[in-house]
């Protein structure tokens, strides 16, 4: 009877074995990825899910069982995020050109998602785009992929709307990801509109100590744009600081650049490629993220003749349209 027994047990493990259902994601590079590392990082709290290596343009992981799935995952090479992947039951693709990966149910629903949330962010209002994360995260707080849209809108959320965040889900503070967010909102509030700006160091052209309030000078308005030579949406939005600049600064509106996570070399590079006429402060690393806990750039700070931030987070037009106001 105990030989049955362990013959049934033996043969129902060996049915239950053929029907799970792996998690596998099948990748395709370009040759510059070609022999690079590709490692899966869970998004909720850092931790390596699984690795593989670009070979002949070709990357391929199998999430085993030791992995509670679905889970989020970002898609890193040399430290950098290159896309998303929810590892569930099923085989997904991911191409070089794609943000998420395709073929399973998540992954699906989270690409058309992201997709939204991108037309939204190009409409270059922060406000719109925190309140859109906000309404995404809320509906989709049961998803894999919800605690994604409750760090977008940590992120960029007023300080005060974080601390009520929260408190209405206090399971987003328990996230290691979401620690150093909570942080920069507190930064954010001490740098708020109506302080006072906060002075840092950089570096001129040719390598000698500075720093921004250098460029605060009473009469004048001070944007303060906080770029970089590899940001693409930096580099989209100079034409319009340059018509603004144009158009302003003979009636007291100066911008100064302040080239953040850059080499010296390369923001002089981009600095002559796109005629750019306004004082830069260079190699200034991570320093003004610290400082001012904004998460991404571009990011756009005015401050007023007396030293105190007016806005902050506005696009070029927006701000263009506040200094006209102000001028008046």
């Amino acid at each position: 009877m105990k030989k049955v027994i362990a013959a049934a047990s033996a043969a129902l493990m060996l049915l239950i074995a053929g029907c799970r259902k792996e998690a596998t994601l099948e990748m395709n590079f370009s040759d510059r990825y070609e022999g690079k590392e590709v490692e899966l990082i869970s998004f909720e709290d850092s931790v390596t899910v699984a690795r593989a290596t670009v070979t002949d343009g070709k990357a391929r992981i199998v999430i085993d069982d030791s992995v509670k799935t679905p889970v989020l995952t970002l898609l890193t090479i040399d430290g950098r995020t290159r896309a998303y992947y929810i590892a569930e039951p099923g085989h997904a693709e991911l191409r070089d050109s794609m943000r998420v990966a395709s073929g399973t149910p998540y992954n699906d629903r989270f690409a058309k998602l992201m997709t939204r949330m991108d037309s939204v962010e190009n409409l270059d209002d922060i406000q719109a785009y925190t309140d859109f994360a906000e309404r995404l995260y809320n509906e989709n707080t049961a998803t894999p992929y919800g605690n994604y849209f409750g760090m977008e809108w940590i992120m960029y959320a007023e300080p005060e709307r974080v601390d009520s965040l929260l408190t209405a889900h206090p399971d987003l503070r328990e996230l290691r990801r979401a620690r150093r967010f909570i942080e920069f909102a507190r930064l954010r509030k001490a740098t708020a509109p109506g302080r006072p700006y906060a002075d840092f160091k950089g570096e001129t052209a040719s390598g000698a100590t500075t720093s921004l309030s250098q460029y605060i000078k009473p009469g004048q308005y001070t944007l303060v744009d906080f770029w970089a030579s590899w940001c693409p949406y930096c580099i989209k939005e100079l034409p319009d600081l340059k018509s603004l600049y144009a158009d302003l600064r003979d009636k007291g509106v100066e911008i100064v650049g302040v080239a953040v996570r850059d080499t010296t070399p390369d923001t002089q590079a981009a600095i002559q490629r796109h005629g750019l006429e306004w004082p830069v402060i260079f190699n200034t690393g991570r320093v003004p993220y610290d400082i001012y806990g904004f998460t991404g750039i571009p990011h756009h700070i005015l401050i007023g003749p007396d030293g105190v931030i007016i806005s902050r987070g506005e696009s070029a037009q927006q701000m263009r349209q506040r200094l006209n106001d102000l001028l008046k």
